[in-house]
């Protein structure tokens, strides 16, 4: 048996919020594997009355005279004796015959007697079996809706945790391996209702067949109980090197369930690259590693079951021989020894259930251990103490000596400082990897510098609430993200609970009325996954409504025309005006044209700041700046800087 003690404390707590649907169900369990221990006695007496209902196969004796047969006196002659010896041995022939009839009735009267007894037996047997249809039945939809019940609230907790952890964590980890989490592990998981079950189910069997031995022969009992350390030891083994290749088994299936998961969204680059062949080499590797410690862990399953039954096996072998040899000295009889068999069966049925019990909750803790040690173990992101709100937010945005490290300690910023005015425009300026990504991030509190402050109207940012801090600033990426779903769902994602009008005002300031009004049902018009079947400025235009229905205070933009065609680049840049008046604004700017629209340009290079200015101040500087816009002019250098 596997005392619940010894269960994982995580695993208890959410087994005991499912409390009333296991109640239900074990309480079934309980009264089924009862029901199947009151067979033993049902069948015991069955095979005893249809043993008393049996014939004997003993003909009675007829004797063909009787007293005053006048045949009589001719036989005594015959045979040379006296007439009236004949007489009394006749006399004493028909009283035995007499006798013998009368046991005969009685034996008849017992054994319709047993028949009787015999059909009230089967009536019982049918009763039974009609209850424990119920109570299966009733065990079997209560258990499933405690694992149902199980698996939607494990996987609502994996999902909460997941948005409310950084980002730092999903730049460590591969999207479809965390999926995995939240599909297979969790499917895993939810067979701890089973385990729970087994582990009630298997230990009544157990005892209750145990018990019904005892009663019929307590020697019996002695020798079939000791065989109950081999197969406690078999199934112990067993169970440690099953949780071993559980775990294997769910690490290969989470790497290939991600590997998937990058083919299909990479589609179109893997055919660009022609690199079908080695992307499919790659998965049929996958495909057979986890094919390999699949069978490892199928092989561990096929060995439990056999050996168990194999120990149960040689324990009813002997049993049943020592049933014979009992039966020889007249010491057991045929129903007890049915009785006696059928018990053991059960008792075997029970054993094969904790062998179950073992299997299972090896794969239910390695499971565990991923989902906890995945996901929900992982730290959440969190505001600092006493962290607050600001009344009438103005915008006013500085950085102060900031630095950043990754947490691989790759430094992506050093002493960077700058003031963004309320109301004014921002540039960041600089070749791939000089910071500009890095700032957006820091002032999103994807992370927190690692030096330096940032402040908000004076304030510390981290002594702000996140939450609230992000719902001040309106973000439109170069790499627009649509979710599956209608216009209307994705502009709301800036603001839940923006009405139809704030919808169509967003919408006509991002440029975006006119197209969203040729769609047949509008704001109500389904889109694919990532926007499928918009263009790219249509839905860089959603994602400019989506901006502008939050109203924010500050807007943070990674230039959104830079892949566009110039139709859809122009619709983009008037969008973007509009989103930018008297609006605090700072931009990634990945061309120079853009960048001199700004009121202020930070030129950045390898994480430190250069130059800051409006266009006219920098290009008097003569600096950094300056330099890459003649280049620009002279054709040495293409607008776009990466």
């Amino acid at each position: 048996m596997i005392p619940f003690s010894r269960f994982d404390p995580r695993l208890k707590a959410d087994l005991r919020k499912q409390w009333r649907p296991l109640t239900m169900g074990l309480a079934c369990v309980v009264l089924t594997a009862g029901l199947t221990a009151a067979t033993i006695p049902l069948i015991q007496r069955a095979v005893s009355a249809i043993s008393r209902a049996t014939p004997l196969g003993t003909g009675s004796l007829e004797n063909p005279l009787s007293t005053g047969d006048p045949r009589v006196s001719r036989i005594a002659t015959e045979a040379g004796v006296e007439p009236e010896k004949l007489e009394q041995a006749i006399e004493k022939v028909e009283a035995e015959t007499n006798a013998q009839g009368q046991a005969k009735t009685a034996v008849d009267q017992r054994r319709q007697q047993a028949l009787i007894e015999l059909g009230w037996i089967s009536l019982c047997v049918v009763g039974l079996y009609a209850l424990k249809y119920w109570f299966t039945r009733g065990s079997v939809f209560f258990m499933g809706k405690a694992s149902t019940l199980l698996a939607n609230d494990l996987r609502v907790r994996i999902f909460e945790r997941l948005q409310s952890l950084p980002v730092a964590y999903f730049n460590k980890r591969r999207a479809g391996a965390i999926q995995s989490v939240l599909t297979n592990d969790a499917n895993v998981y939810t067979n701890a209702v089973n385990v729970v079950k087994d582990s009630i189910d298997g230990p009544i069997k157990i005892v209750t067949g145990l018990i019904a031995i005892v009663t019929i022969s307590p020697i019996l009992a002695l020798i079939a109980t000791a065989f109950v350390p081999v197969i406690g030891i078999v199934v112990r083994l067993n169970s440690r090197q099953m949780k071993k290749a559980s775990a294997t088994v769910q690490e290969d299936l989470a790497n290939l369930q991600a590997f998937t998961q990058e083919a299909v969204q990479g589609t179109r680059v893997i055919k660009a690259f022609g690199a079908e062949n080695r992307i499919l080499e790659a998965f049929k590797g996958l495909v057979d590693r986890f094919y390999r410690s699949n069978l490892v862990m199928i092989g561990r399953q096929a060995s439990l079951k056999p050996l168990v039954e194999l120990v149960g096996a040689a324990a009813l072998a002997t049993v049943i021989y020592l049933c014979g040899w009992l039966a020889f000295r007249n010491e057991l009889d045929v129903a007890r020894v049915t009785a006696l068999v059928y018990a053991l069966d059960v008792v075997n049925q029970g054993w094969r259930a904790l062998g179950y019990v073992r299997n299972t909750l090896a794969q239910v803790e390695a499971a565990s251990e991923r989902i906890y040690g995945e996901v929900l173990d992982i730290p959440l992101e969190s505001d600092a103490q006493g962290a607050r709100t600001l009344d009438n937010l103005k915008g006013h945005l500085e950085f102060q000596d900031v630095s950043f490290d990754y947490p691989d300690g790759s430094p992506a910023l050093r002493n960077v400082s700058f003031i963004l005015e309320p109301g004014t425009s921002l540039a960041l300026v600089g070749p791939s990897g000089a910071g500009k990504s890095t700032i957006a991030d820091l002032i999103l509190r994807f992370y927190d510098p690692t030096s330096g402050r940032i402040l908000v109207d004076g304030v510390d940012l981290r002594e702000l609430k996140a939450d609230w801090w992000r719902g001040q600033i309106g973000v439109v990426p170069q790499q627009t993200f649509l979710f599956a779903g209608s216009v209307a769902e994705n502009i709301r994602m800036g603001r839940p609970e923006a009405t139809p009008q704030d919808l169509e005002e967003a919408a006509d300031a991002a440029h975006a009325l006119p197209f969203v009004n040729r769609l047949p049902e509008r704001f109500e018009a389904p889109l694919g996954e990532h926007g499928v079947g918009l263009s790219g400025g249509e839905r860089q235009r959603l994602a400019i409504a989506r901006a502008l229905v939050r109203k924010p205070a500050l807007l943070l933009l990674d230039e959104a025309t830079s892949n566009l065609d110039a139709e859809s680049e122009k619709a983009v840049t008037s969008a973007l005006e509009v989103l930018m008046r008297e609006r605090t604004s700072l931009f990634i700017a990945h061309r120079l044209t853009t960048a001199a629209r700004a009121d202020k340009i930070l030129v950045l290079r390898r994480g430190e700041a250069l130059e800051m200015g409006s266009h006219r101040e920098l290009m008097d500087q003569n600096g950094a700046y300056a330099a890459m816009m003649r280049a620009f002019g002279a054709g040495l250098l293409e607008d776009s800087l990466g």
